[in-house]
């Protein structure tokens, strides 16, 4: 309660500095807010071409011709991308917004959520941008129409929300004392791509050492994501419950650390 209670009480100025956060990040650009829609149908037609025609890599269980690899491969990077886009921004959240810490009072705690969903905006739009792929390759003769299970679409992005909403206030809180977080970001933004079944199925892996992808935080949700849009099955309602259960954990851990540390932040800055 106390973790959706900052966005219940600050409901407006978190959907107002969203709306902003999404427009600012087009600001400027001859297309604006349609590079948001442009940049998803680039890179899903650059992986189509390399992984499908170019090296035409295939997966153990991939069905509709080469192009539907590109489909795979994108899925995994969506949710990718959803998480390496708060890590990022919330290395500079708080010392990129002095003006929130020294002048004025203002809910802190409410930036994470900001900084969630505006990268959640991004992930939605590519996510359409794979449905209406998917459709593509089903019309043209090279895949099948989504089954029963994707009525289950949004819960691996639920999933991964609460985590991202841990992080946020985590990484936000202490990269203000600690400005190094900021140069590791890209070494872990690595990390969690290579160590999640995206480019590679888990069962390339020994069986005896699967168990490690899975404590990296976006494999369970691309797995659910790929079983409810690509392969048509149901969610793993154990493996939802205890993730969920664990990113709560997570969540409420990182506010605590937030609240408790915020006092100094306006010394520090």
């Amino acid at each position: 309660m106390a973790l959706f209670g900052s966005y219940r009480s600050n409901y407006f100025v978190i959907h107002q500095l969203t709306r902003r956060a999404v427009v600012s990040r087009y600001r400027g650009t001859v297309l604006g807010l349609v590079w948001s829609l442009l940049t998803p149908m680039l890179m899903l037609a650059i992986y189509t071409f390399v992984f499908g025609l170019v090296l035409e890599i295939r997966w153990p269980v991939q069905e509709g011709g080469q192009a539907q690899f590109a489909a795979i491969l994108f899925s995994g990077m969506i949710l990718h991308s959803l998480l390496s886009d708060c890590l990022i921004q919330s290395t500079t959240l708080i010392s990129d917004n002095p003006q929130y810490v020294k002048k004025v009072v203002f809910p802190l705690e409410a930036l994470p959520w900001v900084t969630v969903l505006s990268a959640l905006f991004q992930a939605g739009i590519s996510l359409a941008v794979l449905i209406l792929y998917l459709l593509g390759l089903y019309l043209f003769g090279g895949g099948h129409l989504f089954g029963w299970s994707v009525i289950f679409l949004p819960l691996p992005f639920v999933m991964l929300f609460i985590v991202c909403l841990g992080v946020g206030w985590f990484v936000s809180a202490a990269a203000v004392y600690f400005r190094d977080i900021g140069q590791l970001m890209g070494v872990i933004n690595t990390v969690l791509f290579f160590m999640a079944p995206i480019l590679y199925p888990k069962s390339a892996l020994p069986e005896g050492i699967q168990f490690i992808l899975y404590l990296n935080p976006i494999t369970f949700p691309i797995e659910q994501l790929r079983n409810f849009l690509l392969w048509n099955t149901g969610p793993d309602l154990l493996g939802v419950g205890i993730y969920t259960v664990v990113a709560l954990v997570f969540a409420y851990l990182g506010f605590t650390w937030f609240e408790k540390v915020r006092k100094g932040f306006a010394d520090v800055l």
